[in-house]
């Protein structure tokens, strides 16, 4: 089934080169082509910036959750619902129970947050998310990495280890995430 509504994390930088920015445009220019709705975390700039912009500017609808604090790093004439949340543990679980699924850019500690909140939530039994890694370059290979070992020495089952989707073609990810 096709999910609708993606909660995409990622970087508030764009990293090094142009590449991993050039990967937030062309996300967020699928996901308006295959009308689906962005919910993201509110931030204009980095890869947040970069995939909230290309939605819009295809036409696709823009959700922000945001929190109080980061007025200035927010685009309002390109976001269709805005929330304003009180902290960052709100906003994830707000971005969390907006979405269908998840789909997570190259970042740096926050998006890894989001990464493990999303899994162990759904481990738990509180949610029911997909979460999608755009793997490009090899970006994820040592969480993957990381993941395989903890199934191999008995942390987790099978179950939870198909839990992370990884993917190089924001299509092949967006199709394996409707399976789910």
């Amino acid at each position: 089934m096709k999910k609708q509504t993606i909660a995409v994390f990622c970087g508030s930088r764009c990293g090094k080169g142009e590449a991993y920015r050039m990967l937030a445009r062309q996300v967020g220019e699928t996901l308006a082509a295959d009308g689906r709705t962005l919910v993201f975390g509110g931030c204009d700039t980095g890869l947040m910036g970069a995939v909230s912009r290309a939605v819009y500017e295809k036409g696709g609808k823009v959700i922000s959750v945001r929190i109080k604090g980061l007025e200035d790093a927010y685009a309002p004439e390109i976001i269709a619902e805005d929330e304003l949340l009180l902290n960052v543990q709100q906003r994830k679980r707000r971005l969390i129970e907006r979405a269908d699924a998840c789909l997570v850019l190259p970042g740096g500690f926050g998006t890894l947050d989001e990464i493990g909140d999303v899994l162990s939530m759904t481990q738990l039994g509180d949610i029911k998310r997909p979460i999608g890694l755009m793997n490009v370059n090899g970006f994820f290979d040592g969480l993957l990495q990381l993941a395989d070992t903890m199934l191999q020495e008995g942390f987790m089952g099978e179950k939870d280890r198909a839990l992370l989707i990884a993917r190089e073609n924001t299509n092949d990810l967006l199709l394996a995430l409707d399976e789910v």
